[in-house]
C-alpha cells in the first residue's frame, strides 16, 4: 500500500508546482505554445547571432585577445559548449587592451586551447569595440 501511497503524494506534489495557467487542457496547450515561442526565439537568436558573426569575420579588424576566465554557460549547440569568457583585447584601433566579456559558441575540440593565460585572435566590430568574435 506504501507504493500507491507515495505516487499520490508524487502527483499531490507535481500538483503543487504546476502554475495555474497551465493546469487542464487548454493550459497544456498554452505550455505547449509558449516552448515552441521559446524555442522559436532561442533558433532566432542563433540565427542572428550567425549572421553577426559572419559579417565579423568578413569585415572585423583582427586583434588579439588574452583568456583571463572562460565559464561553462551549460549550454551547448550540436554538442558544442557555449562559454563565457573574460578577454582583455588588444586592437589596433585602441590605446590600450581593455576587458571584454564574450559569450560565444566554441569547438569542443578547441577547449583545451582557450585556457586563463592564452592569447588567441579575434575580429573586431569596427563601430563596436566590445562586439567580437574568435577567429
Amino acid at each position: 500500500m506504501g507504493f500507491f501511497k507515495d505516487m499520490r503524494n508524487l502527483q499531490k506534489q507535481a500538483d503543487a508546482m504546476t502554475p495555474p495557467e497551465y493546469k487542464g487542457l487548454g493550459g497544456s496547450m498554452r505550455q505547449m505554445r509558449d516552448g515552441v515561442a521559446m524555442a522559436s526565439q532561442t533558433l532566432s537568436d542563433l540565427n542572428t547571432g550567425q549572421m553577426q558573426a559572419q559579417a565579423l569575420m568578413a569585415t572585423g579588424v583582427v586583434g588579439q585577445a588574452t583568456v583571463g576566465a572562460v565559464r561553462d554557460t551549460g549550454m551547448t549547440v550540436n554538442d558544442n559548449p557555449v562559454v563565457e569568457l573574460d578577454l582583455q583585447v588588444s586592437s589596433p584601433n585602441a590605446a590600450g587592451p581593455y576587458p571584454v566579456t564574450h559569450r560565444q559558441m566554441i569547438n569542443r575540440l578547441q577547449v583545451a586551447q582557450l585556457q586563463p593565460g592564452s592569447t588567441v585572435q579575434v575580429r573586431i566590430d569596427p563601430m563596436n569595440p566590445h562586439a567580437l568574435i574568435l577567429g
